[in-house]
């Protein structure tokens, strides 16, 4: 018994595709501009950001010290009624006042820290970098498993 086998090959070649790959070239021009102008848009907001954080960082140093001396203040204006109240000098309402009040100076001041220390950590977070130990962020960040690497 014969066996033939038919094997057969065909190309096809588009004579006129009526701009259509000219079409998807444009397309994806106009994409990559796109994306181009985004990143862009991205990085200059993210440079905002460290800018405003920064000002607002250096604000907090300024507030810290003010509130440190508001609190050292009310700690001392505690205590001297509280020796007034003791000889008889000063009565319970002024002695409540002034311990209210150094509780708000305390409160002041932990939020003042807590202000500088979240601006000092959105500056490190932005900017990928450690000022205190003076290196980038990034060259200790798998980028893959999104862990520090020690």
């Amino acid at each position: 018994p014969m066996q033939q086998d038919l094997v057969a090959v065909s190309v096809s070649i588009p004579l006129l595709d009526w701009g259509v790959r000219k079409g998807k070239y444009n397309m994806a021009r106009n994409n990559l501009n796109v994306v181009k102008i985004s990143a862009r848009q991205d990085e200059i907001s993210i440079e905002e950001e460290v800018i405003m954080t920064v000002s607002d960082f250096n604000i907090q140093q300024q507030l810290i010290a003010s509130a440190e001396e508001a609190l050292d203040l009310s700690i001392l204006a505690y205590n001297e009624t509280k020796q007034r109240f003791i000889i008889g000098k000063a009565d319970i309402n002024s002695l409540t006042l002034s311990l209210n009040r150094q509780q708000q100076a305390q409160r002041n001041f932990i939020s003042a820290l807590q202000n500088y220390w979240l601006n000092y950590y959105k500056i490190r977070r932005l900017t990928l970098f450690d000022f205190a130990a003076k290196l980038s962020l990034s060259d200790r960040f798998d980028f893959n498993g999104g862990k520090l690497v020690k």
